[in-house]
């Protein structure tokens, strides 16, 4: 059994207290390489396409339905036919001023759809939270007291 810190003589009081500092550096050290190996691995899209295949093609699809311009629509320019879409949208204008009120049964689809929406958000960005660094902070402490 060793004396107390305070009973030690003044030298042994200093070599404790190196050693100590050099395992603190040591295992800093090891810390950093972990932390950077990991760091590493999040950044890399292979490691995402082997873990969740299903949401890289999601993720693929939903990028390039926004990236892929839509069809380019050609009207033509003569007289008789912009006449005819000119009426068309005159009785267009005119319907659209008279507008009726929503139904109840709408307004709740609609609201409903809404709250399903933001809980469905809600619930992939806490899966996404948790599966991004699994238990990093229990893994530290096993390694440290393991």
């Amino acid at each position: 059994m060793s004396p107390a810190p305070e009973t030690l003589p003044p030298t042994s009081q200093a070599n404790r207290l190196r050693q100590e500092m050099r395992t603190i550096r040591r295992e800093m050290g090891e810390d950093v390489e972990e932390l950077v190996e990991q760091a590493e691995r999040l950044m890399d899209w292979h490691y995402y396409w082997q873990r969740y295949p299903w949401a890289c093609v999601g993720a693929a699809a939903l990028l390039g339905y926004f990236v892929v311009p839509g069809r380019t629509i050609t009207l033509p320019t003569d007289e008789r036919s912009l006449g005819k879409i000119a009426e068309r949208l005159s009785g267009e204008v005119q319907k659209a001023g008279e507008s009726k009120k929503p139904s109840l049964l709408g307004s709740l689809i609609s609201m409903g759809t809404g709250m399903l929406l933001r809980g469905a958000a809600a619930y992939v960005t806490q899966q996404l939270g948790k599966s991004l660094l699994p238990g990093s902070a229990v893994r530290r402490e096993e390694v440290h007291h393991g």
